[in-house]
């Protein structure tokens, strides 16, 4: 019979909801008294302060404190009234600070388990307490009519009586709250362990159907292992097991494909991961339309797609893969009235005259794909058998030759983006954080450094290009002259600079040769590789602080087990990653973390610098955390970096 468990099933289900919904309201009145118990107690200090010292800022912020408790007071009083007003009590915790997404627990607690003894009893408390807490507000309305220079002790004497009748209650009320919290949760937590115990007992006759369940969940949990979960393709994994296997077989021709969608980040750019979610589907939903029987079309992850197409030889293959251009292309997508042009680059590779191995062949795909995307984009490469070696040296060294002629014609250029102080933190120069950029020879376009660093750092470039850097700022900071006087110049020092033994030679030199002072340097090293060349990041870093020089960790956040090295680092600024920063009024961890680094930082003695500031909103925010700075879209666009500061435009960027 079915109905027991179907009734187990929900008794458990509706004592596991009354559970989550009791101890979340519990909870939510714990973190309701903290917010009530820190408002009185700044309350208490603005008001000693005020007292003690006449500054009027003090009653502005002692009014700010009140807010907290006083709303809460206005909710109980809106609850306790008859009939209830439940939109007062709403509007009364949300003044108190309560999180909305805790209100509903807390009015629902209050209005339906307030004869439980232990929430009686904390009510209670809280009503002796906002006796106090009235008394509180009477003497500061007294103080405001009387001369702000007059400090009375009889004043600080009637606070502290204050403060005496309210610390205990708030004890007592936060007592009252835990001691009903454990004594809900253990007997919510025997219910649940009842029924528990019963479902079990009941299942044991039903092992049968308990076994064909876990079979059931095997072959679903089988199939997420080898699919992407966002389109239903077969993943990486379950592609590269049907590749090896079809390659077994020499009897047939076959041919192998990656396909590669052009341009897909200004589609997630411009339109959020939604768009770039969507056409991912859309690209998954119709190709296999153009396939035949015992295809294999896969999802390789981001935005990338390998095929294998069994018993193909080379003509049809060549003829199958513009089919599926010419598909790509005539997909029509619009994502909220904005139309997206979209095409593919893929690179085929005929396998069946060819004896090499499954690393080798999906080299070689992916050769192919890139060489189509270098070329052009919207096109297929044929992936020459014969000449593999030359094709794959020629693609590796193309950013290599690229990168040695921008250093031979100066092709690169240092852009300006401001890092503003934002809160409290008092202004000082000029602060700005220098990016490199490179002008390309062909189109004049500038190329950002995205496009060509990962292959600086593969090659070894990097040193040259940071010198470059260094060279070119410091002969710009020179030009700036009396503008630069106080001013912070943050410089990207790459992870393989950091094991250079010759850079901090040259770096004394050059600071020498320039005559500029080291203190307007500030060098940003990104928390990766801090922690990869701790030791001699540490040097480096004690080393050029002796002389003046500033330091900021890049990206952090990104690599959290670095917090434990933190101290071993002399850094001056902790610029918090975009990635939590761009995200935060949405994603509540990602708020969290940027409180957390910020805490962590001010806690080292650190100030902290908020990167991919975009909008306004996310700047507010960050002003209410406390980050002394921000950086990015909603403070200003990166500049030309020149002598005449005034003059610079704003950046134009190729895609």
């Amino acid at each position: 019979m079915v109905w027991p468990f179907v009734a187990i099933i929900l008794t458990q289900a509706a004592v596991a909801s009354f559970s989550m919904q009791m101890v979340s309201s519990l909870r939510a009145y714990v973190t309701g008294e903290s917010l009530w118990s820190k408002g009185q107690h700044d309350a208490i200090y603005y008001l000693n302060r005020y007292i003690s010292t006449g500054d009027k800022s003090f009653l502005r912020r002692f009014d700010l404190a009140m807010e907290y408790p006083l709303g809460d007071r206005v909710a109980r009083l809106a609850l306790e009234a008859n009939p209830p007003d439940i939109e007062a009590a709403y509007q009364g915790f949300l003044d108190g600070g309560n999180y909305p997404g805790d209100i509903p627990g807390l009015i629902w607690l209050f209005q339906y388990f307030r004869w439980f003894s232990y929430m009686d009893q904390a009510i209670g408390d809280w009503r002796i307490a906002e006796t106090a807490l009235l008394r509180l507000d009477d003497l500061a309305d007294e103080l405001r009519d009387r001369p702000a220079t007059v400090a009375q002790a009889v004043d600080l004497k009637r606070l502290d009586e204050i403060n005496d009748i309210i610390t205990p209650l708030t004890t007592k009320f936060s007592i009252s709250l835990g001691n009903g919290t454990r004594f809900v949760q253990t007997a919510l937590l025997i219910a649940n362990i009842a029924i528990a115990a019963l479902f079990i007992a009941m299942t044991l006759l039903r092992l049968d159907n308990f076994v064909r369940h876990r079979r059931r969940i095997e072959d679903e949990l089988s199939w997420h292992a080898a699919h992407d979960s966002l389109t239903g393709l077969p993943n990486r994994r379950s592609f590269e097991f049907e590749l090896e296997t079809a390659m077994a077989d020499r009897s047939k021709p076959l041919t192998l494909m990656f396909l590669d969608l052009d341009q897909f980040k200004l589609v997630n750019d411009s339109g959020g991961h939604a768009a770039g979610d969507e056409l991912l589907r859309r690209v998954a939903a119709i190709l296999p339309t153009h396939l035949r029987k015992g295809d294999v079309f896969a999802r390789l992850g981001g935005d990338e797609f390998g095929l294998v197409l069994n018993d193909c030889p080379p003509q049809l293959g060549r003829a199958m893969a513009q089919r599926l251009r010419e598909a790509v292309e005539t997909i029509d997508f619009v994502w909220q009235g904005q139309a997206h042009r979209v095409s593919a680059s893929i690179g085929l590779v005929q396998l069946d005259r060819v004896n090499i191995g499954l690393a080798a062949a999906l080299r070689a795909a992916d050769l192919a794909c890139y060489i189509a995307k270098e070329q052009g984009r919207n096109r297929v490469h044929v992936h020459a058998e014969d000449n593999a070696a030359e094709a794959e040296l020629s693609a590796d060294m193309g950013w290599v030759q690229r990168l040695h002629r921008a250093l031979e014609e100066d092709r690169f250029e240092l852009h300006a983006q401001p890092i503003v102080p934002i809160g409290n933190t008092q202004s000082g120069g000029e602060h700005v954080e220098l990016l490199l950029r490179m002008r390309d020879s062909t189109h004049d376009d500038l190329v950002p450094p995205g496009a060509f660093i990962p292959a600086a750092e593969r090659f070894g470039l990097m040193p040259a290009i940071d010198r470059w850097v260094v060279k070119t700022a410091l002969k710009t900071i020179v030009a700036r002259g009396e503008r630069a006087r106080g001013a912070t110049y943050a410089i990207n020092i790459s992870g393989m600079t950091l094991t250079d033994d010759l850079f901090q030679t040259f770096l004394h030199d050059a600071l020498a040769s320039a005559g500029v002072a080291p203190e307007v340097l500030c060098f940003e090293i990104t928390e990766t590789s801090a922690v990869a060349n701790l030791d001699r990041a540490a040097a480096f870093m004690e080393s050029m602080r002796q002389l003046g020089c500033r330091f900021a960790l890049d990206d952090f956040g990104v690599g959290m087990s670095s917090l434990t090295y933190l101290k071993r680092l002399p850094v001056d600024y902790l610029k918090i990653d975009g990635s939590f920063v761009r995200d935060m009024l949405t994603d509540t961890s990602d708020r969290a973390t940027v409180q957390m680094i910020n805490h962590l930082a001010h806690m080292a003695g650190k100030q902290t610098i908020a990167e991919f500031v975009e909008t306004p909103a996310i700047l507010a925010a960050l002003t209410e955390i406390g980050v002394d700075y921000a950086q990015g879209y909603a403070v200003a666009r990166p500049a030309a970096f020149t002598a005449q500061p005034d003059a610079t435009e704003p950046e134009r960027m190729r895609a």
